[in-house]
């Protein structure tokens, strides 16, 4: 009896030792931030960098956009026309747009070219009303080209008086022959529909003391607003005029009045 229960211990005993040998090997590697590590292991796997991200092509654009200025951003076709259209007209009159000319234009010149490229999609993104309304506002810009872009959406638009009020404003004080021309066949165009409000006081105005071009194209162009209302305030500033171009081309416009008067 004796024998057996020391055999049974010895049997037991010899059964643990195995088992924890058995845990001890399951265990696997020894977690490098354990203690029992070496202390040059543990500094060198401390040493290692950590895996940096590589930048993609987005995060590029991002960088490339935040760093635009509005102006830029405007004229790349980064933003809806109505907003570009904004941006621009801010920057231009703060003088930061940050445009370069092309052949080393002037900055100003660059920020109205890239405003007239907007005026120009602005069909494709605005309703007629809000086509109306920028077209009001950038008669009234600083800049012949821009003015231009505008009369011509404004000329493609159903008229009305406000934005007719805001072409004559604009003209009463340019001194830039190609906008009169453009604008002499929507004045008759509008004229036709009743739309003249204003008309002969900016063309007498301009006649007599606007700009030598601006006249000049006004005297030459006069004929389709004669009436007979007014014909006799345009001969009495033909009179107040110098011999000269200007009083020649008035002179034969108002002749040319008269004979289609007569059914000349």
């Amino acid at each position: 009896m004796g024998f057996l229960t020391k055999k049974t211990l010895a049997v037991g005993a010899a059964c643990v030792l195995a088992a924890g040998l058995g845990a001890l090997a399951w265990q696997g590697p020894a977690d490098p931030a354990d203690p029992v590590l070496p202390a040059e292991a543990r500094a060198a796997s401390a040493a290692l960098p950590a895996l940096a991200s590589v930048p993609t092509q987005a995060d590029a654009a991002s960088a490339t956009a935040s760093a635009a200025t509005p102006g830029q951003l405007a004229a790349s076709g980064a933003l809806p026309a109505v907003a570009a259209l904004k941006a621009l007209k801010q920057c231009y009159y703060a003088d930061n747009c940050g445009l370069a000319g092309p052949e080393g234009l002037e900055a100003h010149f660059a920020a109205s070219r890239a405003i007239v490229a907007q005026l120009k999609a602005l069909p494709k993104e605005a309703s007629p009303s809000e086509q109306a309304a920028l077209a009001r506002e950038f008669l009234a810009f600083p800049e012949g080209h821009v003015q231009a872009e505008a009369l011509a959406l404004a000329a493609r638009l159903p008229p009305d008086a406000a934005t007719v009020n805001a072409a004559v404003a604009a003209l009463r004080e340019s001194y830039d022959s190609v906008l009169f021309r453009q604008a002499f066949p929507i004045l008759q165009q509008w004229q036709q529909q009743g739309l003249s409000a204003g008309y002969e006081d900016m063309l007498a105005e301009v006649l007599h003391t606007g700009g030598w071009h601006a006249a000049q194209a006004v005297a030459e162009n006069l004929t389709p607003f004669l009436n007979d209302s007014n014909l006799a305030r345009f001969e009495a500033v033909r009179g107040q005029l110098a011999e000269g171009a200007r009083k020649n081309a008035l002179s034969h416009s108002l002749a040319q009045y008269r004979l289609q008067r007569s059914g000349g």
